[in-house]
């Protein structure tokens, strides 16, 4: 299938730090509240209440068939039932609850699940746009193979596009190729990037950042070139 071609009116959401970065600002926030820690998942856990996610027939009802992605997944606590566990008016610990975001990637639908983790119940699902769930290290990955495996963009930057690599965050090694990837969200509702999941490739080599850059469209899985490239 061809490629969407982006409007001037595309927004490139301005966050330029690495993706890494922005990956790990995510995984470090802390919870929505403050009233009492919450003691992390263990692994066993955390796939539980993700497999009762993925197979309620609510969240299956909004995305549809096929394999489902888990985007995120958060523990939360109910903040009046802490309160009140702090303050001794409540022997009873507040009631964990997890909240994850599923994506079909062959549908494009997503959906939010808040699950019970005591007995793995799904509480509530609802609908949510794919274009409004966070981008995470993995999308960042599939991008930049999508984009190294276009001829368009291999023209473009030429073999030193395999080097290529995405800088770890914290990380004060020298990376002579570096891929940066910024969320890619259109305004016009022409343009596939309205809707889909899509992100824009810049590149930095020991020369500079190169005009050439890749906008891939997750969700369609193709990649416009832009600008022109330096070939290195």
């Amino acid at each position: 299938m061809a490629p969407s071609r982006t409007s001037p009116v595309t927004i490139v959401v301005a966050l330029v730090a690495s993706w890494c970065y922005l990956e790990t600002a995510l995984a470090q926030a802390p919870p929505a509240t403050n009233a009492g820690s919450v003691a992390p998942m263990t692994n066993a856990e955390r796939l539980a209440v993700e497999n009762a996610a993925s197979s309620d027939a609510r969240v299956r009802a909004i995305v549809g068939d096929g394999q489902l992605r888990i985007i995120m997944t958060s523990m939360e606590i109910d903040k009046a039932e802490a309160e009140a566990f702090l303050a001794s008016e409540s022997p009873t610990p507040p009631r964990r609850q997890v909240s994850i975001v599923l994506l079909n990637t062959q549908t494009n639908q997503a959906a939010h699940a808040l699950v019970s983790s005591s007995d793995n119940r799904v509480i509530s699902a609802g609908s949510i746009s794919a274009s409004d769930i966070p981008f995470v290290r993995g999308d960042a990955d599939q991008a930049l193979a999508l984009a190294k495996a276009d001829t368009g963009l291999r023209r473009a930057i030429g073999d030193t596009l395999d080097r290529y690599e995405f800088l770890e965050s914290g990380s004060d090694a020298r990376v002579p190729f570096a891929a940066q990837a910024l969320p890619l969200r259109s305004t016009d509702p022409r343009d596939f990037c309205s809707v889909d999941r899509c992100l824009d490739l810049i590149f930095r080599s020991e020369f500079g950042f190169l005009s050439v850059r890749a906008h891939v469209n997750l969700t369609r899985r193709t990649v416009e070139v832009h600008g022109g490239g330096q070939h290195r």
